[in-house]
């Protein structure tokens, strides 16, 4: 995916300090960098699925995952650990492609956090409508639905955004060489209403409501966007960011 000329929209920095914005803007897209920023929140999500498994299972409630694991299982390939895996080899597949370099940035990824968590903001014009329908899945304690809210940032982002965002445009962009001013905005929007649809039944595990699913087609449509102008790392700690935020405020309040 390209990189913006101009992150987030945003007017263009002092000369001063533009050089290292854009050093920064670059350095967070590269699948290098998305890896390990992504890593704690991929580890706490499977191996508490595998603690939580004799309770709750959230893979049943997390179609990505699940779907991950039915694309898979078409080729041979059994195992709830295979979409770790999956996003593991796909990252390292596109840094070895691109012929990134190895060399890490340590002030990198603390700003992927603050940005992340910067963009949530406007998600939580919605938020407060969205924290209600995602409170009519069944999910009996606190401790599940963390491990569902990082599991769903992270697999959710993996399959709407990079497989499908990228896998549309290759069709749009380079196979039926749909100029990008058309092509761009037909990707996100056919992203949107892929991840909307998939959240309710029977793909899903809820049952459909108009006005749930217009808020669900506004969210992937801003995360489509965060996806293209600055990577997938972002757009998943913005995504498992909006997920925990209320999840945290409930329980201090």
């Amino acid at each position: 995916m390209r990189t913006a000329r101009y992150p987030l929209r945003k007017p263009a920095p002092t000369p001063r300090l533009q050089p290292l914005w854009r050093q920064y803007a670059q350095e967070s897209r590269r699948p290098l960098y998305c890896l390990i920023f992504l890593f704690p929140l991929v580890a706490t999500y499977e191996f508490g699925a595998m603690l939580l498994r004799p309770v709750v299972w959230p893979e049943r409630q997390l179609v990505a995952h699940s779907l991950i694991l039915k694309l898979l299982a078409w080729f041979g390939a059994h195992g709830i650990w295979l979409p770790a895996v999956a996003l593991l080899l796909t990252l390292l597949a596109w840094h070895v492609l691109e012929g990134y370099s190895w060399r890490i940035r340590g002030w990198v990824l603390p700003l992927m956090v603050l940005e992340s968590a910067v963009l949530t903001l406007p998600l939580f014009v919605l938020g407060n409508v969205m924290t209600q329908a995602a409170t009519a899945v069944a999910v009996p304690q606190l401790r599940h639905q963390i491990v569902l809210a990082l599991g769903a940032g992270v697999y959710e982002e993996l399959v709407f955004r990079l497989y499908l965002v990228t896998g549309l445009s290759l069709v749009l962009e380079t196979g039926l060489r749909v100029p990008a001013r058309f092509a761009r905005p037909a990707t996100v929007a056919l992203s949107a209403a892929t991840f909307a649809v998939c959240h309710f039944t029977p793909l899903g595990s809820e049952p459909f409501r108009a006005a749930h699913f217009l808020l669900l087609l506004l969210a992937g449509t801003y995360l489509a966007i965060v996806f293209v102008e600055r990577g997938l790392g972002i757009a998943a700690g913005c995504h498992a960011a909006f997920n925990l935020i209320p999840l945290i405020v409930r329980t201090a309040l």
